[in-house]
C-alpha cells in the first residue's frame, strides 16, 4: 500500500508541477502560454527575435536576443502575443494559470541540426539591434502615479507608465492614447530639463509622478537632453487606439541634486491641432 501511495504522488506532481516545456517551431500553430502574477515566463528561440508585438498593455514583454520574458501586471489578464524571428512569425495566447503550479516557467524552442557545409563561407554577425533597455526594468520598474486631471481627452494624450534608474540613465514607458478623430503619426520623443520649476505643492513630494494639464507648473526656460535610445510599437495610432513605446535619456549631472528634484519633459509631434507633451518629476 506504501508504494501505491508514493506512485500516486508522484503521478500527481507530473500532471500539476510547473511547466518547462519544448516545441518546435509552427507558424501555424497557436502555442498556449499560462502566466501568474508577480512571476515571469519565459520563450526560448534557437536564434535571435526581431520583432514582439503583445495586444495588451496588461502584459510586460521584453526580449534580449534569443529570449522573451512575459509578465501579468494584472490578476486573470489574457491576450495574444507574436514574436518574429529570421525563420517566421510564432503565435502565442496568453492565459491566466489557476495556481503557479499550473503555470509555463518556460516554453523552448526544439534545437535544430546545423546545416551548413564545411566549405560554406562564415555567416557575418547578425545586424539586428537589440533594445538597449536593462532585464532588471522588467522587474524592477516603477510604476508613475499621474497628479491632477486633463481637461480635455479628445486629443492624443501620454500617460507614463513606469521609470527605471540606473547610473544616471533613465528609462521611460509609455502609451499613447489617441481620443482624436484623425490618425496620429507618433515619433520618438524629445525630451527637456525644466530650470528652477515651481509648483503649489512641493515638487519633493511628487517624485515618480507625471502632472497632468491642471497642474499649475512654472520654470524658467527648459535645456535639451539628448535621448540615447528610443522603441515605439506602432508607426500609427488610430482613433480610439492606444500604442507603447521607451525612451532612454543621460540626465546631466548637476540635475541630480540631493534634496531636489528634476522635471522632464516629453515632447512629441502634435496631432494636428494640439501639443502632445508629458511633464515627469523624477
Amino acid at each position: 500500500m506504501k508504494r501505491i501511495l508514493i506512485i500516486t504522488a508522484f503521478a500527481v506532481l507530473a500532471v500539476f508541477g510547473q511547466k518547462i516545456e519544448t516545441q518546435k517551431a509552427d507558424r501555424t500553430k497557436i502555442t498556449r502560454l499560462a502566466t501568474t502574477q508577480n512571476h515571469l515566463s519565459v520563450l526560448e528561440f534557437n536564434e535571435p527575435v526581431k520583432e514582439v508585438a503583445v495586444g495588451s498593455s496588461n502584459f510586460k514583454v521584453e526580449w534580449r536576443e534569443n529570449k522573451v520574458f512575459v509578465q501579468p501586471l494584472e490578476p486573470n489578464a489574457t491576450t495574444n502575443l507574436f514574436i518574429w524571428t529570421e525563420s517566421g512569425r510564432q503565435s502565442y495566447e496568453l492565459v491566466s494559470a489557476e495556481s503557479v503550479d499550473q503555470m509555463h516557467f518556460a516554453i523552448d524552442e526544439e534545437p535544430t541540426k546545423p546545416v551548413a557545409k564545411r566549405e560554406d563561407p562564415p555567416q557575418p554577425p547578425s545586424l539586428i539591434e537589440q533594445p538597449k533597455v536593462p532585464a532588471a526594468m522588467l522587474m524592477e520598474s516603477t510604476p508613475v502615479r499621474t497628479v491632477g486631471s486633463s481637461k480635455n481627452h479628445q486629443k492624443v494624450e501620454i500617460i507614463v507608465e513606469d521609470v527605471y534608474r540606473k547610473d544616471g540613465r533613465v528609462f521611460l514607458r509609455y502609451a499613447i492614447s489617441n481620443g482624436g478623430r484623425t490618425v496620429y503619426l507618433p515619433a520618438a520623443p524629445a525630451v527637456f530639463t525644466l530650470r528652477s520649476p515651481r509648483a503649489p505643492q512641493s515638487l519633493i513630494t511628487l517624485a515618480n509622478r507625471q502632472l497632468a494639464d491642471d497642474i499649475q507648473l512654472r520654470w524658467n526656460g527648459e535645456a535639451a537632453v539628448p535621448v540615447v535610445h528610443a522603441e515605439l510599437q506602432a508607426p500609427v495610432v488610430r482613433p480610439g487606439q492606444t500604442a507603447h513605446g521607451l525612451v532612454a535619456f543621460d540626465l546631466p549631472s548637476q540635475n541630480n541634486q540631493p534634496g531636489g528634484r528634476t522635471v522632464v519633459k516629453l515632447r512629441f509631434p502634435e496631432d494636428g491641432v494640439n501639443s502632445v507633451s508629458a511633464v515627469l518629476v523624477l
